[in-house]
């Protein structure tokens, strides 16, 4: 079941079972994998759901900092949902793994930063965050 067809059918069970607010959520995300169609860069399903899910923990950002508690309640609560189509991301102790496992095939140095992680995030792109992947990157090219 791709995702799209995923997102219909839990669309109606939240419907069914009255749950509005994730209905509310479940559309938005529905809305924005229809539209990819109509993105200047082609993209997937899932780098859909994945920049809205961005743009979400931004604003929870910004709202902790304004002390909005109630919004920020109800952003994390869409992101909950968000997170449930997105794919699992590593751990972080699997990322430490892979960037070593990565490190020990490759010869990056310090200077090369920026070459190791676009190779390093092409190879395991959708199953490690970018940050932590970049932080542990460094790290390790800086004990080199």
């Amino acid at each position: 079941m791709n995702l799209r067809d995923r997102l219909q059918e839990d669309m109606k069970s939240a419907m069914k079972s009255g749950q509005k607010e994730r209905l509310g959520v479940i559309r938005m995300l529905l809305n924005d994998v229809k539209n990819i169609d109509l993105a200047p860069k082609p993209t997937t399903a899932e780098e859909a759901l994945a920049a809205y899910g961005k743009k979400l923990k931004k604003s929870v950002e910004e709202y902790e900092r304004l002390g909005k508690t109630a919004e920020v309640q109800k952003l994390k609560f869409e992101i909950s949902v968000v997170d449930e189509y997105l794919p699992k991301m590593a751990s972080s102790g699997d990322t430490e793994r892979l960037v070593n496992e990565f490190l020990a095939r490759n010869t990056f140095t310090e200077k090369q930063f920026g070459q190791a992680m676009g190779a390093f995030m092409k190879a395991n792109g959708g199953s490690v965050d970018p940050a932590l992947a970049n932080q542990l990157l460094r790290k390790a090219l800086a004990g080199k």
